[in-house]
């Protein structure tokens, strides 16, 4: 069985989904899978071009990068301006069908690139959808399944699924979500997530307020590849003499381990944290989410009783008040039955079943 999974570099979320479903395949069905970044391998200018509009927009224009999320949300699939932007993948997204001519193909990213195929070539297409926001980019009259985050965005996907297939598995995860990675520490601990790219609005101040509000945490600010805030997360905890209590982490691969152990996160709100977030069960504090899917995914966690959302620092202060042990327990058990630690798995079984659907072969093991 030959996969393929396209995905695009526009954070590490998408990477990090498609390496947890990989695995899966790889171990249990035996697939020889590829992960292909059909933005970067069509024209690597125009990517890089691309990815730093993504990054300069959410960064310093989140307004304008929100209007445009909402304005496009509810776009019919069929929209000129979808297939325009497929311009973008189409090619690397054709090239790898007529090289490896899968059996299936795994789309990481909303694009257009496989609304239409090659002449002669029709793998089975499932799309697995990143965030828990519905937007109508995700959705086109190639997919035969997609794979959606929470019971919610049935409903929401409605109207752009139609007769298509659908499956609730959760955001696929890597492995070290479903098992205990705690790490050997004395007293209780606050995580700061800060994403791949290591950006934070006012970080300096809500760490002020962390310290402030409780002075027995140790607090972990995971900087993720950005050398220069690890650099002055560190001269802010010398310079308040709190160097004991605030203290930076690189980019570290064993997330898992600061998850499971912390009282509750402050983080930002992309879907691949925030699923890593449930499957832990630690709560989350969304400190001035981004407009866009990082505001709806923070609102999902809100609905689910899992987080709390917070839109400046006086609003921070109000809730770092409230969060006493019984409320952190009560938002610990909502992350708790609201998290899919084994998505990955869910999410491959469903695929391969319905893939052996597709091809006419009854005899696979039907997953519940």
């Amino acid at each position: 069985m030959k996969c393929i999974l396209l995905y695009g570099s526009f954070g590490d979320g998408h990477v990090q989904v498609g390496k947890a479903i990989s695995e899966v395949l790889a171990q249990e069905f035996g697939a020889d899978v590829e992960m292909i970044d059909t933005f970067r391998t069509t024209n690597r200018f125009v990517a890089w071009f691309n990815e730093r509009v993504f990054e300069w927009s959410t960064r310093y224009f989140p307004g304008l990068y929100g209007v445009s999320y909402d304005w496009t949300r509810n776009l019919a699939t069929t929209n000129p301006l979808w297939s325009l932007l497929a311009r973008f993948s189409r090619k690397a997204a054709w090239r790898a069908l007529q090289e490896h001519r899968p059996d299936i193909v795994v789309q990481l990213f909303p694009d257009h690139a496989l609304a239409r195929m090659p002449k002669g070539i029709r793998p089975f297409v499932a799309v697995v959808l990143t965030d828990f926001s519905v937007h109508s980019r995700w959705f086109h009259k190639g997919v035969d399944l997609y794979i959606l985050p929470a019971e919610r965005a049935v409903d929401e996907s409605a109207r752009f699924t139609q007769d298509k297939a659908v499956v609730v598995a959760g955001i696929p995860i890597r492995r070290q979500f479903s098992a205990c990675a705690l790490m050997k520490q004395s007293g209780r601990s606050i995580v700061v997530l800060t994403g791949g790219r290591g950006v934070f609005p006012q970080f300096q101040d809500v760490l002020d307020r962390l310290v402030g509000r409780f002075p027995s945490h140790t607090i972990y600010v995971l900087c993720g590849r950005n050398q220069r805030m690890f650099a002055q997360v560190r001269s802010f905890a010398e310079a308040r003499c709190v160097a004991e209590r605030i203290v930076p982490v690189g980019f570290t691969e064993q997330l898992a381990a600061y998850l499971q152990q912390a009282d509750f996160v402050m983080t930002k709100a992309g879907g691949v944290t925030v699923a890593e977030c449930l499957a832990c069960g630690v709560p989350m504090v969304f400190f001035r989410p981004l407009p866009g899917q990082e505001r709806e995914n923070a609102n999902c966690v809100a609905r689910m009783g899992a987080g709390l959302i917070v839109h400046s620092l006086r609003e921070l202060e109000a809730t770092l008040a409230i969060l006493s042990d019984e409320v952190i327990a009560q938002l610990a058990r909502r992350a708790r039955e609201n998290g899919r630690p084994a998505a990955a798995w869910t999410a491959a079984y469903r695929i391969v079943d319905a893939w052996k659907s597709f091809c006419g072969d009854e005899t696979g093991t039907v997953v519940k």
